[in-house]
Order: structure tokens, then sequence, then C-alpha cells
């Protein structure tokens, strides 16, 4: 259910099966209110969500589209590796002693997410004197990351802004109260109208 934050009123509404992640419905529901507004010659430029409808392609998808996405990061996500800077030119990781951690290719796990991994070589963190902190049950430090980073690392800076916070209060007050009040009429309704309707 999509809300107008602005009015209060449903945007658009579409019903799914729940089988799968909020994130995975994220850009249908996008598609169709973008298209719903376009009829009504209307622009969607912002688009707000929970934590649930957050992943890299959504992040990308929305930007492609040409709409800030105000969708909060997961709170695993860290922008940066502790000790490790990236170099963006380089497009390698370096460790707190200097030695480079280069990208090494693509991995996709079993939900068909794509990662980058970035390994040392072995036989550096072998004579390093912090191996075994470091690493050390395997032989070289490994390092993996989204290939949406750059896109999580835009939308980690525009949910820790001061636009952000205002957005996410605008959320909270305008948009989930709609939800809320939604879910208890429907309550409400398929509770009492079966007793109403003996009742007649």
């Amino acid at each position: 259910m999509a809300v107008d934050s602005a009015e209060g009123v449903i945007s658009h509404i579409q019903a799914d099966f729940a089988d799968k992640r909020d994130s995975q419905y994220l850009p249908s529901i996008a598609t169709g209110l973008q298209a719903r507004l376009k009829d009504n010659e209307l622009v969607m430029a912002n688009l707000l969500a929970d934590t649930g409808y957050a992943n890299g392609y959504n992040y990308s998808l929305l930007e492609r589209k040409g709409i800030t996405g105000w969708v909060p990061v997961f709170g695993q996500y860290k922008p940066e590796i502790e000790g490790f800077p990236y170099n963006k030119e380089k497009d390698e990781y370096s460790c707190p002693v200097n030695k480079p951690l280069p990208f090494k290719g693509f991995y996709t796990d079993p939900d068909g997410a794509v990662f980058k991994n970035y390994w040392a070589a072995a036989k550096d963190c072998k004579v390093c004197p912090m191996k075994a902190n470091c690493v050390p049950n395997i032989p070289c430090r490994k390092i993996t990351k989204t290939v949406y980073d750059e896109q999580y690392l835009r939308a980690y800076a525009r949910q820790h802004s001061r636009r952000g916070r205002q957005m996410k209060k605008l959320r909270q007050s305008t948009v989930e109260p709609v939800f809320t009040s939604n879910a208890r009429f429907t309550y409400l309704f398929r509770k009492y109208i079966p007793v109403l309707l003996k009742a007649n």
C-alpha cells in the first residue's frame, strides 16, 4: 500500500503473496504507483519506506527512475571497515599494515545477490604480526561487499542527514498511521459484520 504523505490518501494498493520479503515487492509497487500518478499528471519525486524494503537493487532502481529513496539501510550495513580503507580508483582495500586487498571477482549467494570479493595475498598474511588477531584460522584476510555498495552509501548518507531524520518522522506520522488504521478497520469489519448480519 502506498500513501500520499501530504494528504494521507491511499495512492496505490496491491495484494501479494506472503512468501517473499517486503523488499522483493518494492519494484512492482513503485512501478505501479508511478504509472498511476503519471496517468493523473503527477510526478513521484520521493519514496518513503521502512527498512524492510531496503536492498541494493531497490536503491538502484529508484535512482534510475529519478526517485529519491528515503529507505533506511539495515542495521548490519557498515559504510566503512575499520582499519581497511578503500581506494576507489584502484578498486582495492588496504590492511592496517598497508598490504593490498585487490578485487578478485564476483560471488553470487543462494538468494541471487551479487557481491565483490577482495583478498589479501596469503604470503603477506602468513608473516603478518597481526595475523593471530585478524585471521587466525584462514590463510588470508577476505572482504566481501555488495555490488550496490555505492547506492548503499548514498542511502546511508541520506538516512543520517537532517532531511533524512525529517523524512523518518514524516513517514511515521503520516504513512504508517494510515496503514494501522486500515488494518484495525479490516479487523473490526471481519469480526463484527458477520455478527450484525446474523442479527438481521
